[in-house]
């Protein structure tokens, strides 16, 4: 396959003393410092008073020397702190230091400081973590290619802290307005840009950052940007009556409660838990117009989760996707970041004839680089798992996984958790068999090679349990395989199983205990066509991994996500089954496995 590369470079500081992650670095690691050293109920006031003097300061320096256009006042009034004379020095310095960069890359250094002093409780509810430039360029090029012009679009961002994508965008409209005057420009930028936050200063941050972007035309028109920024609730606003042409953003994550009201505005999108990211999806669409383009940086979850079935269903039928990015890596692209990402666009009203699916890594000071890994088609029902290639050698297998029929209950297996949460019953843990106490099997018993190791070496974890009269529900009777429910991408495998044998059942009544860290494959009926040593062999492989990775979101191997997997025939499966009987090599059982997933095996390309 030929691979399109796109590079994202990051923008060049004017000052050669030190690079912008260097300054970065040094800044944040001292503002956290400082943050921390002062009680948690007073950091929120700290973080917003330490940034308001760092941000004066940066807009003095951009101002200077004729400081012709004063620093808009915050939004809403709040009693700043006094700094200590070290903290306020420090502000002033960063703030200056700032103003050596483009807009977009200071605001960017001065919202991962704001956030990085802000309580964690208070980050983590309102799910500020603000997006890298080069991902902001990246998304904003994306929703060109979905079909934005720039030249005319009212764009929209419902998550609008810091003004990583406002900033950014009206950049973008100036481009398009040349041969215009000053005043004709900012009001042409400010009538088609709106952006909503519900941190007061997030705000403030964003019309400053929108400001700073504009300050050349603003100068020569000796006028302030008019607001394009409100502070409100996203999940209380109305689309207004004239929708969007594009709705861009990051929007926040993370489970949340909702009100009887909130829950039923959402029904649509909802299933079970709700998510902050799936409700901001619906809101886009909310205020999206037909034939607009949504444009999003998301957790990846939403692809495969049972919770977002719904919202799936949604995007399908009413904005399927047009493009989709996945950052490769989880760590060194978004700071204090650590679910999988991805970038997607999509078409309001459009049809869905197949989305391009790119791959995004961090490329050094050259900023990120994007390879094509193919594309893909949304499932008959649009509600089921997408299978999406994460990285072009992924492309030929997806293909093959969109005709293959066959699920895990064809081959005689449900799914289930293993029903034992232990800290909900730690006084019946036990150290030594005694009694009445069945085998407690924890994750760890199943090996990373596929092994079934009887043995509880963790802190807290105990090998055997003591039922109650009232527990039957929490006892297993049955042999059936067990697997691994929390694996990261990064492993060289994400499904890890084995078979519980029936000879450690017989050996100890017929009876044990399993842990909520491990899923249970158990028979549906007596006889299942597909014993449960294939089976374990089978997920054991390669060429399962490989095609799970297609299918799954998130660091959870979730019972939903299993029964959803494509597998072969299980009537194909005769000759692994003589394998294992013989209990042949792992190369034998490999090459048999990728050959039931119509692929070569590596060593035999």
């Amino acid at each position: 396959m030929k691979m399109e590369v796109i590079q994202y470079s990051k923008r060049q500081s004017a000052s050669k003393a030190a690079s912008p992650a260097e300054s970065l670095n040094a800044a944040r690691v001292m503002a956290r410092a400082l943050s921390e050293a002062t009680p948690e109920s007073d950091r929120g006031s700290l973080a917003r008073s330490f940034c308001h003097r760092l941000v004066s300061a940066w807009w003095r320096a951009l101002t200077s020397p004729a400081h012709d256009l004063e620093l808009r006042p915050l939004f809403e009034h709040e009693e700043l702190s006094d700094l200590p004379e070290p903290a306020a020095a420090s502000a002033d310095s960063i703030g200056m230091a700032a103003a050596t960069y483009d807009p977009e890359r200071a605001a960017y250094a001065i919202g991962l400081i704001y956030t990085g002093m802000l309580p964690q409780a208070f980050r983590a509810s309102h799910g500020m973590y603000y997006t890298p430039p080069e991902l902001t360029a990246r998304l904003i090029e994306q929703a060109t290619v979905a079909g934005t012009d720039w030249a005319r679009c009212r764009v929209l961002d419902p998550a609008c802290g810091g003004g990583a994508f406002l900033a950014p965008v009206a950049r973008r409209m100036l481009s398009e307005l040349e041969g215009v005057t000053p005043a004709i420009a900012i009001k042409n930028v400010s009538g088609r840009l709106r952006g909503y936050e519900i941190d007061p200063f997030g705000a403030w941050l964003s019309q400053v950052t929108l400001d700073a972007v504009m300050l050349p035309m603003c100068r020569q028109a000796k006028r302030h940007m008019p607001l394009v920024v409100t502070v409100c609730d996203s999940l209380k606003s109305r689309p207004p009556r004239e929708r969007f042409d594009l709705v861009i953003g990051n929007p926040p994550y993370g489970r949340v409660k909702l009100s009887q009201d909130e829950r039923a505005r959402f029904q649509r999108s909802l299933y079970g838990h709700a998510n902050l990211y799936g409700l901001f999806t619906d809101i886009a669409l909310q205020h999206v117009r037909a034939g607009g383009v949504i444009a999003y940086v998301t957790p990846t979850s939403f692809l495969a989760g049972e919770y977002f079935k719904n919202l799936r269903s949604l995007l399908g039928s009413n904005a399927p996707p047009v493009t989709v990015d996945f950052i490769a890596v989880r760590k060194g692209v978004f700071e204090d970041v650590l679910q999988e990402t991805l970038l997607a666009t999509y078409r309001r009203d459009g049809k869905a004839t197949g989305a391009e699916v790119f791959e995004v890594m961090p490329n050094g000071e050259q900023g990120i680089r994007a390879i094509r890994a193919g594309s893909f088609s949304l499932p008959e029902d649009q509600s089921q798992p997408w299978r999406l290639p994460r990285t072009p050698d992924q492309a030929p297998l997806v293909e093959q996984l969109q005709v293959m029929p066959h699920r895990l209950a064809d081959w005689g297996y449900g799914v289930s958790t293993g029903p034992l949460v232990w800290n909900r019953h730690k006084e019946q843990l036990c150290s030594a068999k005694g009694s009445g106490q069945l085998p407690l099997i924890w994750a760890e018993a199943i090996t990373a090679d596929g092994k079934f190791i009887f043995r509880a070496e963790k802190k807290n974890h105990e090998p055997y349990f003591k039922p109650l009269p009232a527990d039957d529900w929490l006892i297993t009777r049955t042999p059936c395989v067990l697997l691994q429910r929390t694996t990261a991408k990064e492993q060289s495998r994400r499904l890890i199983a084995a078979a519980l044998p029936a000879s450690f059942l017989k050996k100890h009544g017929g009876a044990v205990v399993i842990e909520n860290h491990l899923n249970m494959l158990r028979p549906m009926g007596a006889k299942p066509k597909v014993s449960a040593a294939v089976l374990a062999a089978f997920l054991n492989s390669d060429a399962a991994d490989k095609a799970f990775r297609c299918v799954s979101g998130s660091v959870a191997v979730s019972a939903y996500e299993l029964e959803a997997l494509p597998l072969p025939d299980p009537a194909s499966l005769k000759s692994l089954a003589e394998l294992v009987r013989r209990r042949a090599g792992r190369k034998a059982i490999e090459d048999e496995c990728n050959r039931l997933y119509n692929r070569k095996t590596e060593d035999s390309e």
